[in-house]
């Protein structure tokens, strides 16, 4: 474990989803900002030779999101723990999206707590935007756009390993399952359809214009997009479907024992969930619509996931291609 985590140069060839990460929007980019986008470093890295059982009495952060970046935990050993974009910073955040000296971690005689130092685009604990708040153990820490976990002294070896698991199977900023937790579990799901004689059916469902409100808006109100929208369809699902985020603004739903019509059902009411509310964004509320397509397995017939997936895919465009905001199966 390293308690500090400097590199100053940026990751190359970075292959996550447009629209995620990017750098802030034009009025959401700190002031000064004006060369290109600065992808984030790989800022926390977990040495061998130190196991976790040692530091019991530490409490640490661990990196969530972007995912492709979590293999450890940065301990806090110190009194306090400037966040920010300049070099010298103690944890370097080196993205447009995180101010220069956005936020600071201080121990005080009760743990810690966390200060926004006037940062562009805000510090956000457990979802809420804060001026200065004390850190439970557990709680997500949000700064621009990196998220991060805190873990307090005490509990860190057990909730550090559930933090990394979740990481692997879920999509930190929808908080829905992720494209390879999908396809793993849609390979039993066929395996089970087939044998037991019973219909699956898999929805692909993709955020209409998303690109412009990335556009329009910047980065980071897309990413309240996201979120809000992995929550509504998450709340219109039924209890046992799987929603998982595909790539970008592209989702997917596994409906097990599930025929068209109810898939229909299923999907209609997903539609209607988000096309009938503004979404509440920091650019102020955005009307927002989906497009889905939906494939039914056929058990009499050798299909894998991703022939499953590819045919809800096409009628996916069939619906984008007709009008979009509408079902198409």
């Amino acid at each position: 474990m390293m308690t500090a985590a400097t590199n100053p140069d940026p990751i190359k060839g970075d292959t996550r989803p447009e629209g995620l990460l990017g750098g802030a929007g034009p009025d959401l980019k700190p002031p000064g900002d004006h060369g290109a986008h600065v992808e984030p470093d790989a800022t926390m890295h977990r040495s061998p030779e130190q196991p976790i059982d040692q530091h019991h009495d530490q409490s640490c952060l661990v990196q969530i999101y972007p995912a492709d970046v979590v293999d450890g935990m940065l301990l806090i050993e110190s009194d306090e723990l400037v966040i920010g974009r300049d070099a010298g910073a103690d944890l370097m955040l080196p993205d447009n999206s995180v101010s220069r000296r956005h936020a600071v971690i201080r121990r005080t005689s009760q743990g810690f707590e966390i200060k926004d130092l006037g940062s562009t685009n805000g510090t956000f604990v457990a979802g809420e935007q804060i001026t200065k708040v004390a850190l439970k153990s557990g709680d997500t820490i949000r700064l621009g756009s990196f998220l991060f976990k805190f873990l307090s002294a005490g509990s860190v070896e057990s909730q550090y390993h559930e933090t990394v698991y979740s990481a692997l199977t879920r999509d930190a900023l929808t908080g829905t399952m992720n494209k390879r937790y999908l396809l793993e579990t849609l390979k039993r799901s066929i395996a089970t359809a087939v044998r037991q004689k019973q219909p699956l059916t898999v929805v692909m469902l993709d955020i209409d214009h998303f690109k412009s409100v990335n556009d329009t808006y910047g980065h980071l109100v897309g990413d309240e997009v996201l979120r809000e929208f992995g929550q509504r369809v998450g709340t219109a699902c039924r209890e046992d479907d799987l929603l998982a985020r595909y790539g970008g603004e592209e989702f997917c739903m596994l409906l097990t024992a599930t025929d068209s019509v109810e898939a229909m059902e299923v999907a209609e009411r997903c539609r209607t969930t988000v096309c009938d509310q503004p979404f509440q964004t920091a650019a102020g509320p955005l009307n927002i619509s989906a497009s889905f397509g939906f494939a039914v397995l056929n058990p009499d017939h050798s299909e894998t996931g991703l022939e499953l997936i590819n045919r809800a895919d096409e009628r996916l465009y069939e619906a984008k291609k007709s009008g979009r905001n509408r079902v198409c199966g």
